[in-house]
């Protein structure tokens, strides 16, 4: 099949959305012509005005103006009060992530807001932006005629609840929902390697080769290595080891510069909530940009303080304020040596050694974050910042899209197999055993149906570290009872338990195996006659389904379909908690 006849209802828009804690991005191309991937780059500084601001990336922002509507990203003005602002919200969507102690606090007293609302609404208007740049480049028509898909990107490190929120965040907005089109879910540094991969010069590659991808964005930090598996006609690669993060974007790096200002200005008449916002602006657009390892510590930053008076001893003149170098390295510290040590642990961590580092993301693109790097690791590792680092992320979601929609046809980068950052598995009922199970004699019980005493034990399907394929599902048999007195059976029901820890899987549910969620299907349209039953030890007739779960592991979400007499159902929900 040819991209370039590829009939009407073949083609597809494919649109990859950059979720970010500070900004995000939007990119997409169409199937037909998938080299020529297109990213946002004009956005709305008011309802009428919806190409004035240029940027690769559009603030993460909103703030409500009652009966006015939102505004978001740009079109919030620089001289709207701080507390009208509503930014950081991503990083509430998954509040089981430690961070980075006294530098969040304040994010912690955001924890009553509504997240999923939030979501929804920055969605609904990215999506309106985004639907309203798509007709402007290729008519009304053919967006009416073409469907789309999109690609959301989270970070690894999330809970699956917090990447399921995501989802049924972008289902409901506005922008998203109205083309009814299927959202798909891509961790972020996946996406990111892809991206970076693709661009890299071959010749210096090999099979065999390992590296780390290091996504360094706005709130999280997610680490994941891979190992070169085969160099032609694609690139193919395969985790080498289990990704790792933590909470210390550079998001940190502006709380800490915020809790700096407010201690070295706050007490000067006429500081407030303005003066710290201009501030922060010309911290997140330049200073925070330009500050390197080289910079001499008593060089100066110029920052806006309009309204301050003069004052020499604190370094306020006309206006302005002169921030040290020595003071930002303070500033900047913490926030790198938390990355160094992710690196450094990512590394050791890794059975195969790592040639290189790449690092993507916006605080990726840092010289300074590079440069301590450098001077942490062997200096035989290279490290690496492929061109257009922030906008890696997006792009590369969108390339997976293409992937999968047309998976023979695009010369790109294919991640083979994953390491599974978990213990995945289930609780059932199995046959009591003293070799095996003595610690649990005191929970075992009896069994009618089969006249024995049974026990409730794990059954893990995948173990912490398992090689983890998209094209290879995994299958849990299990047998569904129930006593036919008691009524027909409607729905089957299975939770999945996930343990992180780095023990060995264990026998039982202890503490720290946690519920991950809980299936259900609805089998209700199964014929009685085809339901099997068996007359148990006690003399009662009981159902007896052999049933299997398949589990497919994406990038970032699972598929659940139940099988009964090889049948498909796939009428399987997944809860999460």
């Amino acid at each position: 099949m040819d991209f370039e006849k590829l009939s009407i209802t073949e083609r597809k828009i494919i649109v990859g959305i950059d979720f970010g804690t500070t900004y995000s991005g939007v990119a997409w191309a169409e199937t037909q012509r998938p080299d020529r991937r297109l990213a946002i780059t004009t956005w709305p500084v008011s309802k009428t005005i919806l190409e004035g601001e240029y940027s690769d990336k559009v603030p993460t922002k909103l703030r409500y103006k009652g009966k006015k509507g939102v505004e978001w990203g740009f079109s919030i003005p620089v001289t709207a009060p701080p507390d009208q602002i509503v930014e950081w919200f991503k990083l509430d969507l998954d509040p089981s992530l430690q961070s980075l102690g006294d530098t969040v606090a304040s994010t912690g007293a955001r924890g009553g807001r509504n997240v999923e609302k939030l979501v929804t609404d920055y969605m609904s208007a990215l999506g309106d932006h985004l639907m309203y740049t798509i007709r402007e480049k290729l008519g009304e028509s053919v967006v009416k005629t073409t469907p789309l898909e999109f690609v959301v990107t989270v970070p690894a490190i999330w809970s699956d609840l917090a990447k399921e929120k995501t989802k049924k965040a972008c289902q409901e907005a506005a922008g998203l929902s109205a083309t009814k089109s299927p959202i798909h879910l891509i961790s972020e540094p996946e996406a990111a390697a892809i991206y970076a991969l693709h661009g890299l010069d071959p010749h210096g590659l090999k099979i065999g080769d390992s590296f780390v991808i290091c996504d360094a964005g706005g709130g999280t930090v997610d680490l994941i290595s891979y190992t070169i598996t085969k160099l032609k006609p694609i690139l193919e690669v395969q985790e080498a080891t289990p990704g790792t993060g933590a909470l210390c974007g550079s998001t940190f790096l502006n709380m800490r510069f915020s809790k700096f200002l407010k201690q070295k200005l706050g007490r000067q008449p006429d500081f407030d909530d303005e003066v710290l916002s201009e501030a922060m602006e010309k911290f997140e657009k330049t200073v925070k940009r330009q500050y390197t390892m080289s910079t001499p510590p008593d060089e100066t930053y110029t920052i806006p303080v309009g309204g301050l008076a003069n004052n020499r001893e604190l370094g306020i003149s006309r206006g302005r304020y002169s921030l040290k170098a020595s003071d930002l390295q303070v500033i900047f510290e913490p926030v790198v040596q938390e990355v160094i040590k992710l690196v450094q642990d990512q590394i050791s961590s890794s059975a195969v050694p790592i040639r290189a580092v790449l690092l993507v993301g916006g605080f990726g693109a840092s010289n300074y974050l590079k440069e301590r790097l450098r001077n942490a690791i062997d200096n035989k590792i290279k490290i690496m910042q492929p061109p257009n680092a922030w906008l890696a992320v997006v792009h590369g979601a969108v390339m997976k899209g293409l992937a999968n929609s047309s998976p023979d046809h695009l010369t790109m980068v294919k991640v083979q197999n994953r390491k599974a950052r978990k213990h995945y598995g289930t609780e059932w009922r199995t046959r009591y055993d003293e070799r095996l199970h003595s610690e649990l004699s005191d929970k075992r019980h009896w069994c009618g149906l089969d006249g024995c005493w049974k026990v409730y034990t794990m059954e893990w399907f995948i173990k912490k570290g398992d090689a983890v394929s998209e094209n290879e599902p995994y299958f849990t048999s299990f047998v569904w009872t129930g006593q036919v007195s008691l009524g027909r059976i409607r729905k089957v029901k299975m939770d999945i338990y996930a343990d992180r820890s780095s023990r060995s899987a264990p026998i039982s549910k202890d503490d720290d195996v946690s519920l991950l969620c809980h299936l259900e299907a609805d089998i209700s349209h199964i014929p009685e006659g085809n339901l099997r039953r068996r007359r148990g030890a006690d003399g009662n007739w009981y159902y007896d389904l052999s049933c299997k779960i398949e589990a497919v592991y994406l990038s970032a979400s699972t598929q659940y379909t139940l099988i009964y007499d090889d049948q498909r159902y796939s009428t399987v929900t997944a809860e999460y908690v």
